[in-house]
């Protein structure tokens, strides 16, 4: 049956993904988005390569049968870095994913030095060794694998309280003397952009922040293909988890707050 509206599915293992909505809704304002928490296996950093592929190739299954769209947006870098193909090879519609913002922060920097910030698994990855390969091989690259960050960004989306003390020991190797040259820092999981504004206060004005949403917005819009998914007001969603996540008045509120419909938390999927 044909859709009155294109729709697509986002999936992220918490509500990182969030940051990629705002800026798809931003650019494409009706399309509908169904979101997906798979906050029963966050953080995905903790699964294997091989755990992982299987469980988001058969939740995103087993959400597409129940609610068929036009094409997914895997809005999570460690989850893109590593399921990609096997979720393309297994989906019939168009599968998008985030990549690190590598290339614009190496061709922004004016002083050849960038920062990647992401999780230990994403930094670590074959695909982030590959882009700055490509792209960034004329700069200097401090790479830092924050293994706490993504869970202080969600805390302080949901509770709206920030452990400042955590975040600079987080963000510490950025203040080293080494790297005093540093003018651009690609925030390198989609939790990140939540705490743009903490993040630019400890680092300074001379720092520029960059993520992946805008890009990953113009991306699908080429996909799609719909000029008339760029007019109107927001066409809103649904936001699922598969748990984890405590149901209540003020989460209720905040996923309001993004978009999406009011009542439209469930407990599973």
């Amino acid at each position: 049956m044909q859709q009155e509206r294109q729709a697509i599915w986002l999936l992220d293992s918490s509500i990182g993904g969030l940051t990629i909505a705002r800026a798809i809704r931003h650019r494409l304002p009706g399309l509908t988005q169904h979101y997906i928490a798979d906050h029963a296996a966050f953080p995905y950093g903790d699964l294997s390569g091989d755990a992982l592929v299987e469980r988001v190739c058969d939740l995103m299954s087993r959400v597409l049968s129940a609610q068929p769209v036009d094409a997914v947006v895997i809005a999570c870098n460690t989850a893109s870095t590593v399921v990609l193909p096997a979720l393309r090879e297994r989906l019939s519609i168009p599968v998008v994913g985030v990549v690190p913002a590598i290339r614009p922060a190496a061709a922004a920097s004016a002083s050849g030095v960038i920062g990647v910030l992401a999780t230990p698994g994403t930094v670590r990855s074959a695909h982030v060794a590959t882009l700055i390969e490509r792209f960034a091989d004329h700069c200097r690259i401090l790479k830092i694998g924050a293994p706490n960050l993504a869970a202080l960004a969600e805390q302080y989306w949901l509770k709206g309280t920030l452990d400042r003390e955590a975040l600079t020991r987080e963000l510490a190797p950025l203040r080293a003397p080494e790297w005093c040259s540093l003018d651009q820092l690609v925030l390198g999981c989609t939790h990140y952009p939540l705490l743009r504004e903490a993040i630019a206060a400890q680092l300074g004005d001379h720092v520029s922040l960059i993520d992946s949403g805008d890009a990953v917005a113009r991306r699908l819009e080429a996909v799609l293909a719909d000029p008339g998914l760029k007019q109107g007001d927001s066409a809103g969603g649904c936001f699922y988890t598969t748990g984890g996540l405590t149901e209540s008045a003020a989460l209720a509120a905040r996923i309001r707050d993004e978009g999406l419909q009011t009542g439209s938390i469930r407990a599973s999927v």
